[in-house]
């Protein structure tokens, strides 16, 4: 009886710490970023697109139309107020002969709308040298659709 006791109070114990981090669904006041999102960007030189995936643990991965003169990206975001996310990434820019010749510092302000299935933002960018001087900035006006499973 004793040990059942015991037992009983050890899953107690560790099983909060076994749950997952992120706030349960109902928890989250509107919609949220997590997930995959295609992104058009309207460049001074044209229009590009953009593949965001924003990961339940704040971080998020890019990957766009400028390969190969500038990686997939790396960052991390957070919800700022109700249905307004900032993120922020680096990438590093390459020459066409493929030498590594900078980094990329990028800001997003994103705001996903109440269906949670688009979203409007900017993004603010500096390219830097190895040594992370600017040698210049921008921004440019996004909007984000979040990717959708097809019918098979």
């Amino acid at each position: 009886m004793l040990m059942r006791a015991l037992a009983s109070v050890a899953v107690l114990v560790l099983l909060p710490s076994c749950a997952s981090l992120e706030p349960p669904r109902a928890a989250v006041s509107g919609p949220t970023l997590v997930g995959a999102w295609e992104v058009t960007v309207s460049r001074a030189r044209g229009v590009g697109k953009n593949l965001l995936t924003f990961s339940s643990d704040g971080t998020f991965f890019r990957s766009g139309d400028t390969h190969p003169v500038l990686s997939g990206a790396h960052g991390a975001w957070k919800l700022v107020s109700p249905n307004v996310y900032e993120a922020s990434y680096v990438s590093f820019s390459f020459d066409a002969t493929g030498k590594w010749v900078g980094i990329n510092r990028n800001n997003l302000q994103l705001t996903v709308a109440r269906d949670g299935n688009e979203f409007k933002g900017t993004v603010k960018g500096s390219n830097r040298d190895l040594q992370d001087n600017v040698l210049s900035t921008g921004s440019s006006p996004l909007a984000g659709k979040r990717i959708q499973v097809q019918p098979f």
